[in-house]
């Protein structure tokens, strides 16, 4: 079979699916609940299946976002630049880009 544009249109997710099965794991996630924990009140219920959601979801951990200030944006660039003196006295700057990439990427790691 060969695989076109045409046919791997046929195949993209439609919205409307999503979003039945995303309230169909709603509504099995309160199921299961019921099942498992028949004791709870329904108000307990829903705030616990509320927070087995979001944990899935990965709604649950906020991480700090980590900032990066103008002066260590400045010592990386000066760090993974040179500049060349070209015959008319002028200083292009040439920048390490792949060097840079990797030290911002080492600094955004940070201490995970």
């Amino acid at each position: 079979m060969k695989i076109t544009r045409k046919t791997l249109a046929k195949d993209k997710p439609d919205p409307s699916r999503e979003f039945a099965s995303g309230k169909r794991r709603v509504a099995l996630t309160r199921v299961y609940l019921k099942m498992t924990c028949p004791d709870l009140d329904q108000s307990t219920r829903i705030k616990l299946a509320d927070s087995i959601l979001a944990l899935l979801d990965g709604e649950d951990c906020v991480m700090p976002q980590r900032r990066i200030t103008d002066a260590q944006v400045v010592e990386m660039v000066w760090r993974n630049s040179q500049c060349l003196h070209n015959q008319t006295g002028r200083c292009p700057l040439l920048l390490f880009g792949r060097q840079l990439a990797e030290e911002i990427n080492e600094f955004f790691k940070g201490d995970e």
